[in-house]
């Protein structure tokens, strides 16, 4: 009997342990599968992306019963190979790459504009005061994107020799603006709030693509997504909960959620201090003419062939 005892306990240990293994693995069954079921975005940490960060934070997408998983990316390359990929249904894009994906026959239609700009900053401790001497310097920036056409853009008003200007892919926009700061380059396109950051820091603003109103930045949705019924719906309710976010923000509502935020971005409190936070206008359809832009571009730089029209990418059946 003495020896009957140990055996048991040891008996009902291991199935302790067995039934534990259970449990978990079938936790993690069901989490991947509500993962599965879950609307899944990419995001970067920019102004153009902070309604949804901010519908989040807030719990207006809980509200509408929305399940939702943000992923947030530094580069847009990476947050293009996530969706490419399909790890993501939605993604924070640029009219140049979605046209340029669609032509390769990744399946997707950008289905919302966006406002977002960017400025091209110069190192504080390099005389490049106007875009005339950037001859012979490095200006980062990302190949095949709204910031390579903007480059080129400089070039033309400039009257520069295109071979007399270095430009080094850097596709991390954290990575680009600590390279800037550190005047490891020598000039950087730069969104918000990283721009803002930049200049407080000294560094001069040369350009600036609100200027010229080149409005270029959009969200992609995947083309599965807009053929199943139950995706279009999570759709339809996260552009609900994007408008009650941006009436919110407007309002002035909530600014302490928006700090915190912005400081998980991360940028520095005096930058969130001297930040001008757009007035965002509700969800909107890209116009024809930003598409007409890219369009122009890739197909200047061969990216594109003729028989790539663009005509299927833009739909907005979530937009009313």
């Amino acid at each position: 009997m003495k020896k009957l005892i140990p055996l048991l306990l040891l008996l009902g240990i291991v199935c302790g342990c067995h039934s534990g293994q259970n449990d978990t693995a079938t936790s993690q069954t069901e989490k991947t599968r509500q993962d599965s079921l879950a609307l899944k975005v990419a995001l970067m940490p920019t102004l153009d992306c902070l309604p949804f960060y901010y519908a989040q934070r807030c719990g207006l997408f809980k509200e509408l019963g929305l399940d939702i998983r943000l992923q947030t990316f530094n580069a847009q390359m990476d947050c293009d190979t996530a969706f490419a990929r399909r790890h993501v249904d939605v993604s924070y894009t640029d009219l140049i790459r979605a046209a340029w994906m669609q032509s390769k026959g990744t399946g997707l239609y950008v289905f919302m504009q966006a406002d977002g700009h960017h400025e091209l900053l110069t190192a504080k401790s390099r005389r490049i005061r106007q875009t005339k001497h950037l001859k012979e310097r490095m200006v980062a920036m990302a190949r095949h994107s709204v910031t390579d056409l903007l480059l080129d853009t400089v070039i033309g008003q400039a009257r520069l020799e295109p071979s007399t200007v270095y430009h080094p892919q850097i596709n991390d926009i954290r990575l680009r603006y600590d390279m800037l700061n550190n005047a490891t380059i020598d000039a950087a396109f730069l969104p918000e709030p990283y721009a803002t950051q930049a200049k407080l820091k000294g560094h001069r603003s040369i350009y600036d693509s609100r200027k010229p109103h080149i409005r270029l930045m959009a969200f992609m949705v995947s083309s599965d997504v807009v053929a199943d019924k139950r995706k279009s719906e999570q759709m339809r309710l996260l552009l609900q909960g994007y408008n009650k976010a941006v009436e919110q923000i407007n309002r002035k509502e909530q600014t302490d959620s928006i700090r915190n935020i912005l400081l998980g971005y991360p940028v520095e409190p005096e930058t969130i201090d001297s930040l001008k936070i757009p007035a965002y206008p509700q969800a909107q359809k890209a116009e024809k003419d930003n598409v007409a832009t890219a369009l122009s571009f890739l197909t200047y730089r061969h990216l594109i062939t003729p028989e790539y029209t663009g005509d299927t990418l833009i739909h907005t059946p979530f937009i009313p």
